[in-house]
């Protein structure tokens, strides 16, 4: 099977293309320049196609704790202020991060307002439970005059559940049984007395106090799910600042500027230790645990724990790596005096130890 190709044009690279199939076995065929798999010629790249520097991105890690995110954002700031029109900067300025962090702290204020709004529901709801349980228990002591002590027919117009005389040991049968009963005494008023404190103007009263206050618990609860929803807007707002903010110095500064370390960040070509822990608190949980708490170090991604148990270690422990602010210790023995101390570290290496703290074990 034979074909010609009289005609020809280039390829991408420059080499002829044969527009039909040739003769397999005709000498004059240069078949080694004919590209099969030669692309078509794709043209300019795209000048709206940005790059991310990967190596600014992965030597300067965005935060997950909060409070270390917000201690970053903060420094950011402050590079902002001082580099922020020579550098370039037009996205995430200083005044984009301040209010980020602004939101992020008013976020937070409400969460811990709203979280004791509910405690202070549930209070509430405790106390007109409580005092609904009485007016049940008065309300029992009254109709077993009239009914008797134990549960018959006579009882079932009352409400009382389960064929017993007994007040409910649960809240919600207690909320029902208020009414029941307010119904009951409107019907039989002969039965009441006001000086038993079993009247149904009593009941009503008990059912509409323990109303409000279940309402109130779901009002309280429903407000910090709210609160909960906007500290998690706010988080991402501000950690979205961070990234951006580090994303763009990575595309208008180079790799090796000194200047990224006036944001709080690494210079992503040559990493250097962050700065040392200031300070180290240590408070007894009792069980063998204790609790430590320390400040953010500048440039930090991890924070590591030693520790030397006095009269038993000669040389410091190391009890673990965290990225958060705060790490609970256990497995210690009540009565032990315990030495700690935190290192901050990054890729740049580790920063020296922090001040030592001292911990008596309960």
């Amino acid at each position: 099977m034979k074909g010609r190709f009289p005609h020809t044009r280039s390829n991408a690279r420059g080499a002829t293309r044969p527009t039909t199939m040739g003769d397999w076995d005709d000498p004059s065929t240069v078949w080694d320049e004919f590209f099969w798999d030669a692309p078509d010629d794709p043209g300019p790249p795209s000048k709206s196609s940005k790059k991310t520097n990967r190596r600014t991105m992965s030597s300067n890690p965005t935060p997950d704790n909060n409070d270390i995110l917000r201690a970053l954002a903060d420094r950011m700031a402050d590079g902002c202020h001082t580099y922020e029109a020579p550098i370039g900067i037009k996205q995430n300025t200083e005044a984009a991060i301040r209010t980020a962090i602004a939101t992020l702290g008013t976020a937070e204020f409400q969460v811990g307002k709203k979280k004791k709004a509910v405690d202070d529901a549930y209070t509430a709801l405790k106390t007109a439970d409580d005092a609904g349980f009485v007016t049940l228990t008065n309300c029992k002591l009254r109709l077993a005059q009239k009914l008797g002590q134990r549960w018959s027919a006579a009882w079932e117009p009352t409400g009382f559940p389960g064929q017993s005389t007994a007040v409910p040991t649960t809240m919600d049968p207690r909320f029902t049984l208020l009414d029941k009963l307010k119904t009951y005494f409107t019907d039989q008023p002969a039965h009441e007395s006001a000086e038993m404190g079993a009247t149904a103007a009593l009941c009503g009263a008990a059912w509409d106090t323990l109303s409000t206050a279940r309402q109130g618990v779901a009002d309280a609860e429903q407000a910090q799910t709210d609160a909960l929803d906007a500290r998690t807007d706010a988080e991402g707002g501000l950690r979205n600042r961070v990234r951006g903010l580090i994303n763009e110095l990575g595309g208008l500064i180079k790799d090796d500027d000194s200047r990224y370390e006036a944001f709080g960040l690494n210079v992503p070509a040559n990493p250097s230790a962050p700065d040392s822990v200031a300070s180290v608190t240590a408070a007894a949980l009792g069980n063998g645990r204790f609790e430590l708490n320390w400040p953010y170090a500048t440039r930090a991604v991890r924070f590591r724990v030693e520790t030397k148990r006095e009269g038993v270690d000669t040389e410091w422990q190391n009890a673990g790596s965290y990225k958060d602010l705060e790490a609970i210790l256990k497995g210690f023995t009540a009565g032990q005096t315990v030495k700690v101390r935190v290192v901050a570290g990054n890729d740049g290496g580790d920063a020296a130890p922090s001040p030592e703290a001292q911990v008596v074990v309960t």
